[in-house]
């Protein structure tokens, strides 16, 4: 698994009539039967709970919607066909190539949250070797280690850098390890190769399980409201407002059947959890239970502030050379449609 996100081939959409949503956001004046199709990229992460819930659990059809899940090899080629209208709607990681892109006009707006760190619970941050954690007691510790990533200029550095910048250290500080495989960071701990990591959960989980690894500093501590991972879609996508909207609100349902389920609550959770190791490549409830959860918003709120500062830290990197209007590039008009249909979300009592 890389750290390269997911989206989805764009299709022929059938005709629909604009329907009002009732309470539960379903679609109405929709043709018995008759279902546009959506493509959606997939990288069968955690991360995915909203989309995959919202298809198992019949969301996407009510709002007549079938989703056809697409596989990308590389981050660049999904930005590049979501950009160009292949493709419909993408989760993935906040890049440079993104701002670059909406810098120069391309039309791709941010939706909704796509993967936070959840205060104490964060499931991407930094994780050291077991044997070396209780010795580094504070940020300045960490000055002189080998920290793997799985690339520069990337989430995984922008990340480290906020966790260094709080013991007054840079990147020069540390021996960056460049591992292009999350699973593969786990290899270089154990062979001594490296003194940390970068990691995401469930790998974290099953590093401490395995004696590799140990749960450092909480993210929370270090990139409080960073955004990690954002739903976005193409310039296409977004204009088709109807279709639009009905997607975000079967994927807020989906977003909160996880919520309820794993994050806030245990409403439903073994029916939760058996389609999401059905439908993942985590296939443990046990862990599915017990690790780090990636945090969606059930209201789809993306952290601007968040966006900005990674903007700046790419511009600061020398990756991006002119800033995108992120007022422009972040659209919350979808998710604010879709929790007017659904409510605000509340948490299971």
């Amino acid at each position: 698994m890389t750290v390269a996100a997911l989206l989805i081939l764009v299709l022929a959409l059938a005709g629909c009539g604009q329907g009002k949503g009732n309470q539960s956001g379903q679609a109405g004046g929709q043709a018995a039967g008759q279902l546009q199709t959506v493509n959606v990229a997939f990288d069968d992460s955690v991360g995915e709970a909203g989309v995959i819930l919202g298809d198992q659990l019949g969301f996407f059809k009510q709002q007549g919607i079938k989703i056809n899940f697409v596989h990308f090899n590389s981050g660049a080629d999904e930005l590049t066909s979501l950009a160009s209208g292949q493709v419909d709607v993408s989760r993935g990681i906040i890049a440079a190539n993104l701002f670059n892109a909406s810098a120069k006009g391309i039309g791709i707006k941010l939706v909704a949250d796509g993967g936070t760190n959840i205060p104490g619970r964060g499931y991407f941050e930094l994780a050291l070797k077991k044997e070396l954690a209780p010795k580094i007691k504070d940020y300045k510790d960490l000055k002189g280690l080998r920290i793997a990533i799985a690339s520069k200029g990337s989430i995984n550095q922008l990340l480290l850098d906020m966790a260094l910048a709080k013991g007054g250290l840079t990147d020069k500080d540390v021996q960056l390890v460049v591992v292009d495989s999350f699973p593969d960071m786990l290899t270089a701990v154990a062979n001594n190769s490296a003194d940390g990591c970068m990691q995401i959960d469930p790998l974290i989980t099953k590093g401490v399980q395995q004696g590799i690894l140990s749960w450092w500093k909480d993210a929370s501590d270090y990139a409080a409201g960073e955004e990690i991972s954002v739903v976005m879609y193409s310039p296409q996508f977004a204009a088709k407002k109807d279709l639009a909207d009905r997607f975000m609100v079967a994927y807020l349902q989906g977003v909160r059947a996880y919520d309820d389920a794993l994050v806030y609550g245990s409403k439903d959770r073994d029916k939760i959890v058996n389609i999401l190791c059905q439908k993942t490549f985590l296939h443990d409830p046990k862990v599915m239970v017990t690790m780090h959860p990636p945090g969606l918003d059930p209201d789809g709120v993306i952290p601007k502030a968040g966006v900005v500062h990674d903007q700046n830290w790419y511009m600061q990197q020398g990756l991006v050379k002119k800033a995108a209007d992120v007022d422009q590039l972040v659209d919350p008009s979808f998710a604010n449609y879709a929790v007017q249909k659904l409510g605000k979300y509340k948490k299971p009592a």
